[in-house]
């Protein structure tokens, strides 16, 4: 094979990586997986807010600019807990998981993909 057709195939293969690059983020932006919009990533990356744009009521302000920096609204967050809802944090999370959440620390990612379905 000569080095034309090797530079045509990489380049084949680079452009279709890049258009299924180019569709995964449009995608990514309508489904928004896990309720998180992507689109407001990269933003939060570049600059992270440093006030939260709604006063939750069980949220500090550190834990909603930590959602909103990941593109979820505080506004999805129910404002108030149930047993049963917290019941099903506790075994999602764990007891001291929970109890630190509660005490202030911010839910990371991991905690609301976790947690997610208790308060749906």
């Amino acid at each position: 094979m000569n080095m034309k057709k090797i530079l045509m195939i990489l380049g084949i293969i680079a452009a279709g990586l890049i258009v299924l690059f180019i569709v995964a983020i449009v995608v990514l932006a309508i489904v928004k997986p896990f309720g998180i919009n992507v689109t407001q990533i990269p933003k939060a990356l570049i600059s992270p807010p440093t006030e939260s744009a709604y006063d939750h009521p069980l949220l500090n302000t550190e834990q909603e600019i930590m959602l909103e920096s990941v593109g979820i609204d505080p506004q999805d967050i129910p404002t108030q807990v149930t047993p049963t809802q917290e019941a099903c944090s506790v075994e999602a999370l764990g007891q001291n998981r929970v109890d630190e959440i509660k005490a202030g620390a911010a839910p990371s990612l991991t905690d609301y993909l976790k947690s997610k379905h208790c308060y749906e």
